[in-house]
């Protein structure tokens, strides 16, 4: 199966050389592709990897052996046939461990991309803040040469069956999630990986594969459908954005959480000490050349439990603080959370499965 993408804001997959763009590369895709799909398993009660505990591994023997257990599926079957306690888990099963191959080959063909020189190599904020009595203007450097850049046109997705009994629109029909939601490839805190297909894809047979992985797990310190809210903003007061509006509203979110540096850091991100990746997301603005669309997605995950929580802080007053913030500002042109009263679809909804299903 192909898909005709096209990038919205620009594109960074990384490459051989760490921080060379010299092509879509189709390992920074696969990556967004597990983590998505990781996710979404863990919001269903699946079963899926706790990266603090190691990868799973599958043990041929042990399958085997299984093969003539009471268990009732082929799935069940590799859950038991893992050298962990786990088995191998439900998205181990599709994205490979050590000695399971990946259910599905991934190609970049028709590469039709190229270096974005829109992208400026430095972007402050009209935002400043005072330290050790000195006034401080945000910025944001990016790479001015072309081979670092990150990229934008348009390219083909090749995927490719390895498996028997496996569908390629599964994958497709997650590309189809991310494309509608967040951002694919690396850098997303950065703004990069907005994309669109040329076709809508059936998101039916992803919808079918996932909801079959559903089960009791609980995941309550990692990313999952249950704890991610997503969003898009506009413009207020036929408003318009520049680039410099993403950083802005990075900086922003920042300031919510200024009298909590460890809670600050544990949901927006820090390079210092110990390095931890940003929990929200944004994009840059897209669709700029049509002034009654222009958008920009917010998105993350805040889990339900974390070190961090002290006082009056929780995963819904963190969260409630990023929405309150996002409404009184922008336009908010949609927000979808599970279970909450602050969803614009179906407010209160707490069936994973009929919430995926209202995301697709």
């Amino acid at each position: 199966m192909e898909l005709t993408i096209s990038t919205l804001t620009p594109l960074w997959t990384g490459g051989i050389e760490t921080g060379k763009v010299d092509r879509i590369h189709e390992t920074g895709i696969l990556g967004s592709l597990r983590w998505w799909y990781e996710a979404i398993v863990r919001g269903l009660g699946g079963r899926a990897c706790d990266p603090s505990k190691g990868e799973c591994r599958f043990d041929a023997e042990k399958y085997e052996k299984h093969k003539k257990s009471t268990a009732t599926d082929e799935r069940q079957r590799l859950r038991d046939a893992g050298l962990r306690d786990a088995g191998l888990c439900d998205v181990c099963q599709l994205f490979g461990a050590t000695g399971w191959r990946r259910r599905f080959r991934l190609a970049v063909v028709a590469d039709k991309t190229q270096p974005d020189p829109a992208i400026r190599a430095k972007i402050q904020v009209n935002r400043t803040y005072t330290r050790n009595k000195k006034q401080i203007t945000p910025t944001w450097y990016f790479p001015n040469n072309q081979n670092d850049q990150p990229r934008s046109g348009t390219f083909t997705l090749r995927i490719q069956s390895l498996a028997p009994n496996f569908q390629p629109e599964i994958i497709a029909g997650l590309v189809q999630f991310i494309a509608d939601w967040a951002a694919i490839g690396a850098r997303a805190q950065m703004g990069f990986g907005v994309i669109k297909l040329e076709r809508r894809i059936d998101t039916t047979p992803f919808y079918n594969q996932v909801v079959a992985a559903a089960g009791t797990e609980a995941y309550p310190r990692l990313p999952s459908l249950k704890n991610i809210f997503l969003a898009r903003i506009s413009p207020k007061n036929g408003g318009t954005f520049s680039d410099q509006d993403t950083f802005n509203l990075k900086y922003d979110l920042r300031r919510l959480f200024a009298n909590d540096q460890a809670l600050r850091h544990f949901i927006m991100g820090t390079i210092k000490d110990q390095r931890i990746a940003a929990k929200v997301k944004m994009s840059r603005p897209y669709n700029m050349g049509q002034s009654d669309d222009q958008e920009m997605r917010v998105w993350g995950w805040i889990p339900e439990e974390a070190d961090v929580y002290q006082n009056s802080w929780n995963r819904d007053s963190v969260v409630d603080a990023i929405y309150q913030h996002l409404r009184t500002n922008y336009t908010l042109t949609v927000w979808r959370e599970m279970n909450s009263a602050r969803d614009s679809v179906k407010p209160d909804l707490s069936d994973t499965c009929e919430f995926l299903r209202s995301l697709l």
